[in-house]
């Protein structure tokens, strides 16, 4: 493929995912998918769903662009799509059930038809297929805003699984635990994607960021063209759904798009760096590069287990909220987290050109970066979170008592 094609490919993905997301947004209010403020949510007005459909359908049409994806495959997915949306929409939940599971089946078996002799042999439609039942199962968590963790769970494993013995694993442990170490990977960057989607734009234009940056690596760097086709088509479509989602936002992406776009890039740093048989330096360029999200998940898990809150409920003790308490505009706290991503991916660059004295100071600077962050927020969140007073706990600037069933408690302060 020539760079005028690719180009104009990346364009037309960016035009198309714009439109696409337009679309939605009529649509969703008409069928009243939105998102209502909420007590453990930032946004203060009602907001459009179901923004991951636009990510999804437009990541595959610009796959198809890009000859990632076959025709065969792509026009029966997007039908398929459309169609399980569609139902959904309608609420015909049931039969949007069956469409999806259509949809996949249609594909996957689809693989073994036409290439009967070497069907595991065809890695971007099975991590394709994988994708789909990550974003179907986003979907269904958005409509009905009460699928159980462990289903969630489920998918997200079932997904991983196929990525990872079919796509292809971490290889720099002995097999059994790289595998492991790529099944924790894959669950936890989803999970970390899905937890930062809580500010606009903030998770898309990160993602936006990453997958920039590892298109740019795997062209100079690591010469792996497919993964730099991939990680640049699924950055143009992110740059397409952003204005519609940041600085002030007509839409959510909600889960079907954070959870796609954590099992996206996950993968996109396994197939970029991590397939190698010995640990170097470049191992590190996915960890890296998506440093802000792992940061933040981390930093929520570890203040919530020491202000004795559940680590699973919503809450606005993100990173991004409390620099927003710090004296940041939302909009700029975004921004400084964009700043950060972007100052993070520049090092990361480097790091990969450096002998190891030199990469492992510029490792030190951004674990530095990070943890300084992390003291100073840390600081603001014990004063708006930790327990005041023996028997009680706050939550969202609420004191309540600490009972045997905190989940109880913590709904009725909403």
């Amino acid at each position: 493929m020539n760079l005028s094609t690719l180009l104009l490919s990346l364009v037309l993905g960016a035009i198309t995912s714009f439109i696409i997301t337009r679309v939605l947004i009529t649509q969703a209010v008409k069928y009243n998918i939105v998102d209502k403020p909420r007590a453990d949510r930032f946004h203060s007005k009602t907001t459009a769903l179901m923004g991951g459909i636009g990510i999804m359908v437009s990541f595959i049409i610009v796959s198809t662009f890009l000859e990632i994806l076959p025709l065969w495959w792509s026009i029966p997915s997007t039908l398929g799509i459309c169609i399980s949306m569609y139902l959904l929409f309608n609420n015909q939940i049931k039969k949007s059930y069956v469409a999806s599971c259509i949809t996949v089946i249609a594909g996957i078996g689809g693989i073994f038809l036409m290439f009967p002799e070497n069907p595991f042999d065809q890695k971007m439609i099975w991590l394709f297929s994988g994708a789909e039942i990550i974003f179907f199962t986003g979907t269904y968590d958005d409509k009905s805003k009460a699928m159980e963790p462990k289903i969630k769970l489920f998918f997200q494993l079932l997904a991983a699984s196929i990525a990872i013995f079919i796509v292809g694993s971490a290889s720099f442990f002995p097999p059994v635990l790289s595998q492991l170490f790529t099944f924790f990977w894959i669950v936890g960057v989803i999970n970390a994607l899905n937890l930062i989607d809580n500010m606009n734009g903030l998770s898309p234009g990160t993602a936006a960021l990453v997958s920039l940056a590892f298109g740019i690596l795997s062209i100079v760097y690591f010469g792996n063209h497919e993964v730099a086709i991939i990680s640049l088509g699924l950055a143009a479509v992110l740059f397409g759904f952003l204005p519609n989602n940041f600085p002030n936002a007509k839409i959510f992406m909600g889960d079907s798009g954070s959870m796609f776009l954590g099992y996206m890039l996950a993968m996109i740093g396994v197939l970029q760096s991590w397939q190698v048989e010995t640990i170097n330096i470049s191992v590190l360029t996915p960890i890296l590069l998506l440093a802000y999200p792992i940061f933040d998940v981390t930093f929520v898990t570890i203040n919530r287990i020491r202000s004795g809150r559940p680590i699973y409920l919503g809450g606005k003790d993100h990173s991004s909220h409390l620099l927003v308490k710090y004296g940041f505009s939302p909009k700029y706290a975004v921004l400084a987290i964009y700043g950060l991503s972007f100052l993070t991916a520049f090092i990361t660059y480097y790091i990969n050109t450096l002998d190891l004295g030199y990469a492992a100071t510029a490792c030190t600077i951004i674990l530095s970066t990070f943890l300084l962050l992390g003291f100073v927020l840390t600081k603001l969140h014990d004063k708006e979170y930790m327990p005041k007073g023996k028997n009680n706990v706050v939550i969202d600037e609420k004191t309540i008592p600490i009972t045997s069933n905190i989940n109880k408690e913590y709904k009725k302060v909403q």
